[in-house]
């Protein structure tokens, strides 16, 4: 009886250990893969005059990233002269 629990509480153990190592792995894989938002600005109407709003967007080359509004718009981010004509793009999922 004594040998049985000497060999079923430790694999018992390690499975348990190696169950919780897998789940929490993934749980951090799925935190990673949630968007997030950003500010960007349309410009309204030169690049001059800035409108925020909040976009799934990042500075990764890629298609422009549009405002999410009936007719779509580009979205920018301000430069040092705090016009807004820094490209932005649409982040890939």
């Amino acid at each position: 009886m004594k040998t049985i629990f000497k060999v079923i509480l430790p694999v018992l153990a390690f499975t348990m250990a190696s169950a919780g190592a897998v789940m929490s792995k993934d749980a951090k894989i799925k935190d990673a893969k949630k968007s997030v938002l950003i500010s960007g600005f349309i410009q309204n109407p030169s690049p001059a005059n800035c409108l925020p709003v909040s976009v799934d967007c990042n500075t990764t080359i890629g298609p422009a990233c549009m405002s999410s509004e009936a007719i779509p718009r580009q979205v920018w981010l301000k430069n040092a002269a705090n016009a807004c004509s820094v490209n932005l793009y649409k982040t890939a999922h």
